[in-house]
């Protein structure tokens, strides 16, 4: 199975919801440009946005960063208390992960010294 990558993710899931390029840039504050290059994968966005853009699309964010997860068929009724649990998880997930690149960076500092 070929491996998408997090511009496809994005713009699938922006065209999922119904949401132009330029009505996704204006709601969470950045040109229709920028959009576009994330989508291309010409940029990537910044860690603070990755939050804004899982919440808007009503995506799990850990899907919308390493599509390591399903993401939710709107038609299976997921209650907003599963999405709010199911965002805890990723963000625990994500915490995990820079906790595990930091202690690699710290090694690598360490070394270097």
């Amino acid at each position: 199975m070929e491996k998408v990558l997090f511009g496809e993710r994005l713009k699938n899931a922006r065209e999922a919801s119904g949401m132009s390029q330029k009505t996704m840039a204006n709601r969470i504050g950045v040109k229709p440009a920028t959009v576009e290059k994330w989508e291309t994968g010409k940029m990537d966005p910044r860690a603070n946005r990755l939050q804004m853009l899982a919440s808007l699309l009503n995506v799990p964010l850990l899907w919308l960063i390493a599509g390591s997860q399903k993401v939710p068929d709107p038609a299976a009724g997921v209650t907003r208390e599963q999405m709010l649990l199911q965002k805890i998880s990723d963000l625990d997930s994500i915490i995990d992960l820079l906790k595990s690149d930091l202690d690699e960076l710290r090694v690598l500092a360490a070394a270097g010294d």
